[in-house]
């Protein structure tokens, strides 16, 4: 067996560190021009388009032209609310959106504006025999809200609704039984829901109705007149939900169900065109 040769020539050593310097230097070279010369990003502009470029979809376009259209069209400015993220949204916004109110352009705008205050489960949840229906605050990111909660209180200042810290909590149903409370809110990191958003672009519309079905299964089309709620012995016991005793007041004695049923049309001052 021969022995490994130790005494290498000097020369070797330091023409492999010529080498390694050279390489070195290439590299930093070519990092330099690549990362900060002007050169560079136009040389690697192609490979970028080609590999990397952004592929905008139509239709992803076109809704983003809608919702401006929508918000240009309010005459009242949008508040912009904290939004959470898809998997801790209701499962109704698989298919509905923020404005789920579409058809009827009369009272489209007021149906709206309550999903700032409840979830849509709270108008249009179905009655059960067997276990009865409660309201209260409901929160994806705490089991337990306590408030103070947006739209219970006016300012004495200012006599505007109150500013709060919680903007996320809405007025849910939930089913009592047995002493023990269930959230009636499926949200859309649920299983059944989920599922349904991995698999919907392979099912068939008559397959999508299927599991429409099963996703309104506590679900109700219409739901409640708005003498309902804007009652003193209405659906919801406003005063167990902390709202102060001059908002119950007003939003009791607010006549919106006569305004939507006694006009037909609305007139804007001209100055406003």
């Amino acid at each position: 067996m021969t022995k490994k040769r130790l005494n290498h020539p000097k020369i070797s050593f330091a023409i492999g560190f010529i080498i390694i310097m050279l390489t070195g230097i290439v590299f930093l070279g070519v990092l330099h021009h690549f990362g900060f010369s002007h050169h560079g990003p136009e040389i690697l502009k192609p490979l970028k388009e080609k590999y990397f470029a952004r592929h905008e979809s139509a239709v992803l376009e076109e809704a983003r032209r809608l919702e401006e259209l929508e918000i240009h069209r309010h005459f009242h400015n949008i508040v912009k609310f904290p939004q959470i993220s898809e998997s801790q949204r209701p499962a109704c916004y698989i298919c509905h959106s923020d404005y789920p109110h579409s058809k009827n352009k009369k009272v489209r705008s007021l149906l709206n504006m309550h999903t700032q205050y409840f979830v849509c489960e709270t108008c249009h949840i179905k009655e059960d025999e067997n276990r009865t229906v409660v309201f209260k605050w409901y929160n994806p990111l705490n089991n337990n809200p306590s408030g103070p909660f947006f739209g219970t209180h006016y300012d004495p200042e200012t006599g505007n609704l109150e500013q709060v810290e919680d903007l996320i909590s809405r007025i849910a149903p939930y089913y009592k039984k047995d002493g023990k409370l269930e959230s009636a809110v499926q949200v859309q990191n649920a299983p059944l829901a989920r599922d349904y958003l991995k698999v919907r672009d392979d099912l068939t519309p008559e397959q999508r109705d299927v599991y429409k079905k099963k996703f309104h299964g506590n679900i109700k089309p219409k739901g409640y007149e708005c003498e309902a709620c804007h009652a003193k012995r209405g659906v919801l016991d406003l005063e167990e939900l902390g709202f102060s005793e001059n908002r119950i007041v007003d939003l009791q004695q607010m006549n919106v169900k006569g305004m939507i049923t006694k006009y037909e049309e609305f007139y804007l001052p001209t100055l406003f065109k």
